[in-house]
């Protein structure tokens, strides 16, 4: 089996291996909220970008402290006039970078017909630049740029409108998540993506094919008092513009164990149970013969979190494509899937136990069993560095197996 080695230090390489190198100097050595309000990264994270159940709570009341203190209209900005108070530059930018300085992969590439493995140096995978925080009390922005080797994209962003009337009436408009408010939002993660919550409609052949969980233009109402929380919006599909005039809609609710719960609850604090359901329709050739694919997806999901050491994320989802290959046949297809999430941290020390599995008899091609371990340092609350593998279970084709060492830093 013959080894190949890709060296990619290039000057993008380097030019952001500069700058990691430089901002993890301690003028620059936590993100802007910490700046901000003075207080340490493990406030609103455990392992980042993971959020601990305060920092879901500071994102969904628009990066303002809860309980409305200190004020999201004046804390931490120049009062220019009576109605105008201008944020200090340092409070609003933030950056996070990832990087991989060795990858190894087991038939990952194809030479003269054989899988053959590939060995990577020297990755960076991205950097992202973001723009965050209240406008003035209530109303607050989100701007996420990614950048990688091959390009720059818009990632999330978004405008929210909170306490409207009181914490049962927000808003958010943009490019955003309709999952980012459940128990298992796939999004702000440790570190593998889960393979159910990225499946697309059709498989991604078709013109409107997505995923629940990736960003999308659209509008979210999202409503929370005590334990309950009920989200809905509508969106797109794939594309900004709506071409084929077709719109998913979603809706979902999450239950918290109380703050101040009782008969020993309270160690538990921060857990969650909740349900989504996503439906939208797929199109191939809206200009000429259109066909179409109505897809629903129906998602269970919790999250366990017990004292500041144990975080377990489950998800699961049952997937129905009424026309899944787009055929001017329609033939309804399903799939189920999970993720397991199992997380312990004790300082500095960060341990995780994901696995991922996806069953259909109807769409064979989608099956799949990973199991993906990674190891943890957090030589500070901004940087961490790990040993990530990802094994295939799956006894169907080439077995297709990761190691890699991972390096990410937030500021």
């Amino acid at each position: 089996m013959m080894l190949y080695m890709t060296k990619r230090l290039g000057f993008k390489s380097i030019l952001i291996w500069f700058i990691f190198v430089f901002f993890l100097g301690d003028a620059f050595a936590l993100s802007q909220w910490s700046r901000k309000y003075g207080v340490s990264c493990t406030r609103c994270h455990t392992s980042f970008p993971r959020l601990s159940s305060f920092g879901e709570k500071f994102m969904r009341n628009g990066y303002q402290w809860p309980r409305g203190e200190p004020d999201g209209g004046t804390t931490g900005k120049d009062e220019i006039s009576d109605n105008l108070s201008i944020d200090q530059v340092g409070n609003w930018l933030g950056a996070r970078i990832s990087l991989t300085p060795i990858d190894y992969k087991t038939n990952s590439i194809i030479e003269n017909g054989k899988p053959e493995d590939s060995f990577d140096i020297g990755n960076s995978n991205w950097l992202q630049l973001f723009i965050a925080g209240s406008i003035y009390k209530d109303v607050s922005i989100f701007i996420e740029q990614e950048f990688e080797e091959d390009g720059a994209k818009f990632n999330w962003y978004h405008l929210t409108f909170t306490n409207l009337s009181d914490s049962y009436v927000n808003f958010q408009i943009g490019n955003l998540s309709p999952v980012d408010f459940s128990p298992f939002s796939d999004r702000l993660r440790i570190w593998q993506k889960s393979d159910v919550l990225n499946l697309k409609s059709s498989g991604g052949k078709g013109e409107n094919s997505i995923n629940i969980r990736s960003p999308r233009s659209g509008i979210q109402y999202y409503g929370y008092k005590g334990p309950a929380m009920l989200y809905a919006g509508v969106d797109n599909g794939k594309d900004s513009s709506d071409t084929d005039r077709q719109k998913n809609y979603w809706i979902g609710f999450k239950l918290e164990v109380p703050e101040t719960a009782k008969g020993g609850m309270g160690s538990f604090k921060g857990s969650s149970f909740g349900y989504h359901f996503y439906t939208g329709t797929d199109t191939n050739n809206s200009e000429v013969d259109k066909v179409t694919n109505d897809f629903r997806r129906h998602t269970a999901s919790a999250n366990i979190r017990y004292e500041s050491s144990l975080d377990i994320q489950f998800v699961y989802q049952y997937g129905v494509d009424d026309n899944y290959d787009l055929a001017n046949t329609a033939v309804k297809k399903n799939f189920t899937g999970f993720t397991f999430v199992g997380a312990y941290l004790t300082d500095p020390w960060f341990f995780v136990l994901q696995y991922d599995q996806i069953d259909s008899s109807d769409i064979p091609s989608l099956e799949l069993q990973k199991l993906s371990p990674s190891i943890w340092f957090f030589p500070r609350e901004n940087f961490k560095a790990g040993i990530a593998g990802r094994i295939d279970i799956n006894p169907d084709g080439p077995e297709e197996h990761e190691l890699t060492l991972q390096l990410r830093a937030m500021f």
